[in-house]
C-alpha cells in the first residue's frame, strides 16, 4: 500500500497556490500550481461550489524533491535533487516549463541541504561540509557567493528568514554550547553576525575552549583545547 502526504502553500501574494504531492518518505514529490489572479474572487469565488481548482502540472514524476525558495512573477526557483543526490538551486519560468536552468550546481563534495531567500535579492544556503555546517550569502538571481559567514565548527539547526527581511536568525549548536541564537543583518555591506540569545552551563565558559578540526586518511576529527 503506498501513502500519500499533501502540502499545500499559498503565497502571501495571493497569486500561485503550489500543490506538492510526496510519496511515502522517500525524498520525492510531485509540483503543481493554481494561478490565483484568473479568479476575481480568489478562493472565495470556490466556497460551497462543486468546482475543482484548475492545477496544472509542474512536475507529475516522484522521481525527485523539489522544495521552493522564491517566486518572481512566472520565475521560480527550487531546492532540488534531481539529478544531483547532493542537492542543487535550479529555476524554471512557467511559461516554459520544460527550460530548467542551474543556479547553483551540485558541489562535488558538499551536501547543500538547505536555502532561503532574503533580503529580496539574496539567499542564506546552508552546506554539510566535513560534519560541519557551512553557511553563505548568495546572489539570488545568479547564485554567485558574496559573503561566507563566520561561524564555528557546529551544527546549524535553524534558520528563520523571510524574503522580504535583511534579518536573519539562525539556530546553532556545537561542542562547547547547546544553543545560540545568533542574529545576522544583511543590510551592512558585510554581514552583521552576532548572538542573539545563548544558552548557559553553569560553572562552564566557552571561551576558555577552542574546537580544531583535523582530517586523518579522509576521517574527520574535532579537538577541543
Amino acid at each position: 500500500m503506498k501513502f500519500f502526504q499533501i502540502d499545500i502553500i499559498l503565497y502571501v501574494i495571493l497569486q500561485y497556490l503550489l500543490l506538492y504531492i510526496g510519496e511515502g518518505c522517500d525524498p520525492v514529490n510531485k509540483v503543481y500550481y493554481c494561478d490565483m489572479s484568473a479568479f476575481s474572487d480568489g478562493l472565495e469565488g470556490f466556497k460551497g461550489g462543486k468546482s475543482l481548482l484548475p492545477f496544472t502540472k509542474l512536475i507529475d514524476n516522484f522521481d525527485a524533491r523539489y522544495h521552493e525558495i522564491a517566486n518572481d512573477g512566472t520565475s521560480f526557483t527550487f531546492l532540488t535533487n534531481k539529478d544531483a543526490p547532493k542537492y542543487k538551486i535550479v529555476r524554471v519560468d512557467l511559461k516554459e516549463p520544460s527550460n530548467w536552468i542551474d543556479v547553483i550546481p551540485e558541489s562535488e563534495k558538499d551536501v547543500l541541504e538547505s536555502a532561503y531567500a532574503v533580503a529580496g535579492d539574496k539567499m542564506i544556503v546552508s552546506y554539510l561540509s566535513d560534519v560541519k555546517h557551512v553557511l553563505q550569502i548568495r546572489d539570488l538571481k545568479t547564485g554567485s557567493l558574496l559573503h561566507q559567514l563566520p561561524i564555528d565548527i557546529g551544527s546549524v539547526t535553524g534558520v528563520s528568514a523571510q524574503r522580504k527581511d535583511s534579518t536573519v536568525f539562525i539556530e546553532f549548536t556545537s561542542f562547547l554550547t547547546p544553543r545560540i541564537i545568533y542574529q545576522c543583518n544583511l543590510d551592512t555591506g558585510v554581514p552583521d553576525l552576532k548572538i542573539f540569545r545563548e544558552i548557559s552551563v553553569p560553572g562552564f565558559d566557552r571561551t576558555e575552549f577552542h574546537v580544531d578540526q583535523v582530517s586523518i586518511c579522509c576521517l574527520h576529527f574535532c579537538s577541543i583545547k
